[in-house]
């Protein structure tokens, strides 16, 4: 469990190494979406080991946002199973990732380069193949043209009084207006304003942009870049529509009022039971299906 560490004062931070922005004990927006789960699950803090989605994501970020950190962040690891010292128990040539010497050398190479993130070639390639799309698109070098990646910034929540933190993919502060641009990878960007529901970007983004209103005074533009993360890399870049925000702004509101009387109460509550279980009402409208209920047969759901 990652030592948590007291945050700087409010201001704005570049240079951070994102080790010491995630120790810093203060609400964030990952934490926020474990209260959207409920509060007994923001307590725990704990969110899982990065899955090969959120490690691939990581390296495109540096990949596009700070290419000079990636020898200084990641470890490129061989394909042993490709190695020609990889052989079955009876010396036979084998291509198999589960044989002793591919056990052997992953925990070798992890020892050996335990400070590092470590990519496989597939997800190198990706990165590249992301990156160079981006520095092709007229749009994102436009909103790149100036500014500085991965800034830090600690902020009071005006309402709550709670100390908070976020971390902008791509920060311009400026007199001809500020602009907030964040990259988000996909499997397919076509369908990204699912996505926007899905994880709650549209709550993210305006959490960024209170946190850097709270430290510049100024709003900025939000933008997002989605971005596909196999060839040929298609992606969409737009801001965000004011409405959206707005509903993202209500609903941080709400969840940080309830961190807010969980601490005040040290009460951290978790699910709420049902009155009973049901089927979704997605199932539920479906398909007709014909129910017994009682002696009676009555006709259910389908299409409205």
């Amino acid at each position: 469990m990652t030592k948590l560490l007291q945050p700087p004062p409010p201001g704005i931070y570049e240079n951070i190494p994102p080790d010491t922005y995630f120790a810093w004990d203060a609400v964030s927006n990952s934490r926020l979406n474990l209260m959207a789960r409920s509060p007994a699950h923001y307590n725990a803090g704990f969110q899982g080991e990065p899955t090969p989605a959120m490690s691939l994501g990581s390296l495109c970020h540096a990949g596009v946002l700070e290419p000079l950190e990636i020898a200084k962040r990641f470890t490129f690891e061989p394909d042993w199973a490709s190695d020609p010292r990889n052989t079955t128990s009876d010396g036979a040539r084998s291509f198999s990732a589960s044989t002793k010497f591919v056990k052997e050398m992953k925990s070798k190479f992890r020892e050996l380069h335990h400070n590092s993130e470590i990519v496989s070639e597939d997800q190198f390639n990706r990165m590249v193949g992301i990156s160079t799309t981006l520095s092709n698109c007229e749009v994102m070098r436009g909103l790149m043209s100036s500014g500085k990646p991965e800034v830090s910034i600690v902020f009071d929540d005006a309402e709550t009084g709670l100390r908070c933190k976020s971390r902008c993919d791509w920060l311009h502060v400026g007199k001809g207006g500020s602009v907030l641009l964040d990259l988000k990878t996909t499997a397919d960007a076509s369908e990204f304003e699912r996505s926007i529901v899905k994880y709650g970007y549209h709550r993210q983004m305006a959490f960024y942009r209170r946190a850097v209103e709270a430290a510049t005074g100024e709003r900025p533009a939000v933008w997002i870049c989605a971005i596909e993360t196999s060839a040929p890399y298609g992606h969409r870049v737009a801001p965000m529509d004011p409405e959206t925000l707005a509903i993202g702004e209500t609903e941080l509101d709400a969840l940080l009022q309830r961190v807010a009387e969980c601490q005040a109460s040290e009460q951290w509550p978790g699910y709420d039971n049902p009155e009973t279980w049901r089927l979704p009402e997605w199932y539920r409208r479906s398909k007709p299906i014909e129910l017994n209920i009682g002696g009676e047969l009555l006709e259910v759901g389908g299409p409205a």
